[in-house]
């Protein structure tokens, strides 16, 4: 009998155990690799949502700004002023306003905007809502302007249960109220935990136009 007859090669395998730790390894890897994948998925949609409404508050300070060219006298009260589509609203007051709803001539435009950032007054495809406040910084000479955005966050849900947090705003509500300002307010925006708000002022003034 030969050596080899004596000691026949075996076929070498792995057992139920091995299996069952590579496999418990692999499990464990791929939950960590899926769990990276929805934190940046989040974070890139959110990074997405707060540069649209960067760039919704900067379109309506631009429209205010624009406004603010037709004021060419100072004072109260002045038809110059009473004569732009915005800061008329502040032109016979002697403090501020509140927040309101900027409701634009120009039907192209509105105080709404879909997930594209496309201005919209249907109040089902609103995503991004604008408010404006004014304030005097000179008297009848210069005026602060706020704006605000607020944003309904999608990743935010109840998943049907009744919502456990008080400031908590339902969906539904936010879509119908179509970015009126009173509803906003009753909303607790720095508290609510399904809403995002930012914020942004400038200054405009009145602007001296010498005849020709």
């Amino acid at each position: 009998m030969t050596q080899s007859d004596r000691n026949p090669t075996r076929n070498e395998g792995f057992t139920l155990v091995e299996v069952m730790i590579a496999v418990g390894i692999m499990t464990v890897g791929s939950l960590g690799i899926l769990s990276m994948h929805s934190a940046v998925t989040r974070a890139n949609r959110e990074a997405r949502e707060m540069n649209m409404a960067l760039a919704v508050t900067e379109t309506w300070m631009e429209r205010i700004e624009r406004d603010s060219l037709l004021w060419t006298q100072p004072e109260l009260n002045t038809p110059e002023i009473l004569g732009t589509e915005y800061l008329r609203v502040i032109g016979n007051l002697v403090d501020e306003t509140a927040w309101f709803t900027p409701t634009p001539t120009n039907t192209a435009w509105a105080a709404g905007f879909d997930f594209f950032g496309q201005d919209t007054r249907t109040a089902a495809e609103v995503k991004y809502c604008v408010n404006v406040r004014l304030a005097w910084h000179r008297q009848g000479r210069s005026a602060r302007v706020d704006v605000r955005t607020y944003w309904l966050r999608e990743d935010r849900s109840m998943g049907g249960a009744t919502p456990a947090h008080p400031n908590w705003v339902d969906p539904g509500d936010f879509r119908t109220s179509n970015c009126t300002a009173s509803d906003a307010d009753s909303w607790s925006l720095g508290d609510a935990p399904n809403i995002n708000v930012i914020y942004a002022s400038t200054i405009v003034g009145w602007i001296r136009r010498d005849p020709p």
